[in-house]
């Protein structure tokens, strides 16, 4: 006896049948949204309709049947939920869903993947027919008047630009956008924008980003952008990317500024995205940034415990403010070794490895933790971490092997006045 019932009867075809629903969850429209409720939590979601952009009917490994879909979180619903089948065919009647398509593939037991619904946009970028040769200098704001920003400007003054505007990610984050279309060389994106969530505002703005939709969401996108990229670009070819089945991707360097696009289709586990994503990350170095001429000036050693052995000390100097280039005075007296200083005048204490060091006021610092890592599966190591004031998280300054720092807790104590603490040791796996 077949498992199937309830019969989909509509004008297009009388022949679609659903499985037999289960008690295992339950899912039902209200106020615009799905919601889904697994009686083990596995499933549970919310799917907010009106920011759906496509939807697939899936066969997992497991053999089941599911409706996924995509309203910038992955929501993946089991076909055999009580409330399914008027679920489905509510959506269907508002999405127009592809129904042969579904109904041909629900009682599958091979693994696969098929669209059936997929979001029209309004085009988020155009070709433009001039002959701008600025990639490598910035971005247009097309207000009025046009104003052309440069990729060195920082995020204190992008915030304070009046053509900016802030928006919330449907992940949470923070994100500067532009109330007029912006041209980058011969290309007008309608939605460029920044991740704004940078630890430091007096650095230019490390990423931005926008997605590039053709009308129907299709990698036409790429396609046009590679060629006018490659047109314009092309000696500035950072390397040739790779054109995959499952992704297309092309790089390209503009003086330290990396500009990438990429097209990601339906494979094993990606789903096709609609768009083109395209990204200019910024990597051009700032020296100055490192500079700290003003507590050199004034430094004193009042007191400092010397390492032996291996250690590293990393971090990027355009996200931690406290990040400077090692103090001369530490060069001259300590040479090249690895350092903590006690500057009491000047109610500092320093870390320094190699080239680098960070800083920090006393104050800042409630403890120290040393965490160490023991070896599994992979090497495993320890951290030297400080427990700020806020104790929020502990904020790793030094890295050496598994219980190297233990010997050094009672001098780390008795020079900076701070209280060590072990962390839970755990296996690195």
């Amino acid at each position: 006896m077949s498992i199937f019932k309830n019969l989909f009867n509509t004008k297009k075809d009388s022949t679609k049948i659903f499985p037999k629903e289960s008690n295992e969850g339950n899912v039902k429209i209200e106020n615009n949204q799905i919601s889904c409720i697994d009686t083990n939590g596995i499933h549970t979601c919310t799917v907010h309709l009106k920011d759906l952009q496509y939807a697939y009917i899936t066969i997992r490994n497991n053999k089941l049947a599911y409706l996924f879909l995509f309203d910038y979180h992955q929501n993946l619903i089991p076909v055999t939920y009580t409330g399914f089948s008027k679920v489905y065919k509510e959506l269907s009647t508002k999405f127009n869903f592809k129904d042969a398509i579904f109904f041909e593939n629900i009682a599958k037991k091979t693994v696969l993947k098929k669209e059936i619904w997929r979001k029209h946009y309004v085009p988020t970028f155009k070709i433009l027919t001039s002959n701008n040769n600025d990639y490598n200098l910035g971005f247009e704001i097309q207000s009025t008047p046009k104003q052309f920003i440069s990729w060195d400007t920082t995020y204190e003054e992008l915030e304070k630009n009046k053509n900016t505007l802030f928006e919330k990610s449907p992940y949470g984050q923070k994100l500067l956008k532009f109330n007029a279309p912006v041209r980058i060389g011969n290309i007008l994106l309608k939605d460029f924008g920044a991740y704004f969530d940078n630890d430091r505002a007096d650095v230019p703005v490390l990423h931005y980003y926008t997605h590039c939709f053709n009308n129907i969401a299709t990698d036409e996108s790429y396609l046009q952008l590679k060629k006018i990229l490659n047109k314009d670009l092309a000696s500035s070819r950072m390397n040739t990317g790779y054109e995959r089945a499952d992704q297309k991707n092309i790089n390209f360097n503009l003086k330290g500024m990396h500009l990438s696009i990429c097209y990601t289709y339906d494979s094993d586990w990606l789903f096709n995205g609609g768009y083109t994503s395209l990204s200019i990350e910024n990597k051009r170095e700032y020296p100055s940034l490192l500079h700290n001429e003003s507590y050199e000036e004034l430094m004193v050693i009042s007191d400092f415990l010397l390492f032996k052995g291996n250690i590293k000390m990393s971090g990027d100097y355009r996200k931690n403010k406290n990040i400077k280039n090692r103090p001369e005075k530490i060069n001259l007296q300590f040479k090249d070794n690895t350092i903590i200083w006690v500057d009491n005048k000047n109610k500092k204490i320093g870390f320094s490895s190699n080239h680098i060091a960070e800083l920090f006021d006393i104050d800042e610092i409630n403890s120290f933790c040393i965490q160490n890592i023991l070896p599994a599966k992979g090497s495993g190591g320890a951290y030297l971490e400080l427990i700020t004031d806020t104790k929020k998280y502990n904020y790793p300054i030094f890295y050496e092997a598994c219980n190297f720092f233990d010997t050094y807790a009672l001098t780390i104590e008795k020079i900076t006045g701070k209280k060590v603490v072990f962390g839970k040791e755990y296996y690195d796996c």
